[in-house]
């Protein structure tokens, strides 16, 4: 059985924080991303893998092969960082059984229909509906974005908007 030791969300995937930090907070052998499209993408995925340091394996799954690993032998051995780009993938895998005891946001981009919250986190309504139902379902859920800052409770970091 793996160890799941971190789960994160966020959108820019495996990037300088991740691999820099995150990894070593989380005494990482292996990164697993969570995503439908980038796990049938070999050409992205393989940019991805290379993007990991040395000595940390990179997998990247649909949601169904997450829980079917997950169900057949809690995602092998090794220390696990578990990656998702957005809300909704996170989402959907632990609404589907995945156990999940704390979520990390750690980076999702602005764009249109999306308030920011908190530096490099910004939500949208669906967001802030599963991440409340997730948390209602005993996962808490932080805002971290690097290590050497303090962690923002999610429902602390939603009261002042409306959504």
């Amino acid at each position: 059985m793996a160890k799941i030791n971190l789960i994160r969300i966020d959108s820019r995937l495996i990037h300088g924080q991740v691999i820099t930090k995150w990894v070593k907070v989380a005494h990482a052998n292996r990164i697993i991303i969570v995503d439908d499209t980038l796990a049938n993408d070999k050409f992205m995925s393989d940019v991805y893998a290379m993007a990991a340091p040395k000595g940390v394996s990179v997998e990247i799954l649909t949601i169904e092969k997450a829980l079917n690993e997950w169900e057949k032998n809690k995602l092998g051995d090794g220390t696990v960082l578990l990656l998702f780009k957005d809300v909704a993938t996170c989402y959907e895998l632990f609404k589907r059984g995945f156990p999940m005891e704390q979520v990390q946001i750690g980076g999702l981009a602005s764009a249109p229909g999306r308030v920011t919250v908190l530096r490099a986190v910004s939500f949208d309504k669906q967001d802030v509906e599963q991440l409340k139902e997730m948390e209602e379902k005993g996962a808490k859920v932080v805002l971290h974005i690097i290590p050497e800052e303090s962690k923002v409770e999610f429902k602390e970091a939603i009261k002042k908007f409306k959504f």
